[in-house]
């Protein structure tokens, strides 16, 4: 069977951005070929797109060539939409509201995964969020970009959490959709003032570090990078009602790493293709026995495993 090969957070729009530079597409796209053995899907794991930080004309503009090298491989191109980019989700979502508003279905409707087609730069893609399941060889495989691993990040967000909880009851998947989408909206729509930009950047940081502290400095230290996620990829994968799941694939903390529990799923962080801190410029092949994470331009896998 084809290998997939998966790629997450290349944030194009920002300077950030590895893969904004031809060069480093083409040597990527060289290592698909070599390491792929037979790639024959490309999953595109969120924040492909940077729409939070970086207006979208400027994000598709950096991103223009590297869907033109995608294009010359003529693989299939699965996307699973992230936070940064959540506003493609929201296109689909008002597309088929103003569709049902023309047939006269005027209802309210939450639908838990979506799935589309859309071209992008030419291309046609299959889109889904959040999640994107796969069978391979009689394993399911689970993918997702992994914002909502960890709920409630942003301040104005866990004000609206501990508001629903006053009524006693835990958030549920539509709940913290909705939720999200007010904040992830709002950020989108400031990407063009450059001062609102700084400031969602400074406010993230605080809330970011308090969460931490809330969660206790030494869980750091404590927890591998997927170990400390483990106990939420359960949760989520009950929630979203997956059944039961192989492997569980995402990106989101740029942090690639991989895990398992001897009951549980085998769990893998893809990392990101961003400068800055720590491992970068990292992808995953999916092979017909295991996964193996790579960092280009390195000729030995980071990390490999054979698939339980």
């Amino acid at each position: 069977m084809e290998s997939a090969v998966v790629i997450s957070d290349t944030h194009f729009g920002l300077d950030t951005s590895t893969l904004a530079d031809p060069k480093e597409v083409d040597y990527l796209i060289w290592e698909l070929w070599k390491y792929g053995r037979g790639c024959g899907e490309v999953i595109l794991l969120g924040d492909i797109f940077d729409l939070w930080r970086a207006r979208p004309e400027e994000a598709l503009r950096d991103a223009r060539y590297f869907f033109d090298r995608l294009e010359d491989m003529d693989v299939k191109i699965s996307y699973v939409v992230g936070n940064h980019d959540h506003h493609m989700a929201v296109i689909h979502q008002e597309r088929e509201f103003l569709e049902r508003v023309a047939r006269g279905d005027i209802y309210s409707v939450y639908i838990p995964n979506l799935s589309w087609s859309q071209v992008i730069n030419g291309l046609r893609i299959d889109m889904y969020y959040p999640t994107y399941l796969s069978e391979r060889l009689g394993r399911r495989f689970l993918f997702a970009h992994g914002h909502h691993l960890d709920g409630m990040q942003a301040i104005s967000l866990q004000v609206v959490e501990r508001i629903r909880k006053i009524s006693g009851e835990e958030p549920s998947p539509a709940d913290l959709e909705r939720m999200m989408a007010y904040a992830y909206e709002s950020i989108y729509r400031s990407s063009y003032i450059g001062e609102m930009v700084d400031l969602e950047e400074r406010l993230w940081k605080v809330s970011s570090a308090v969460s931490r502290i809330k969660a206790g400095v030494l869980k750091t230290f404590k927890y591998t990078p997927v170990e400390g996620h483990y106990g939420a990829i359960r949760k989520f994968i009950k929630a979203y009602g997956s059944g039961k799941v192989d492997c569980f694939v995402y990106g989101d903390t740029h942090k690639a790493d991989v895990y398992r529990k001897e009951d549980g799923p085998l769990a893998v962080n893809v990392g990101s293709f961003t400068c800055g801190g720590g491992v970068q410029d990292t992808y995953m092949v999916l092979g017909d026995d295991g996964i193996e994470l790579r960092k280009l331009g390195r000729e030995e896998p980071l990390f490999s495993r054979i698939l339980p």
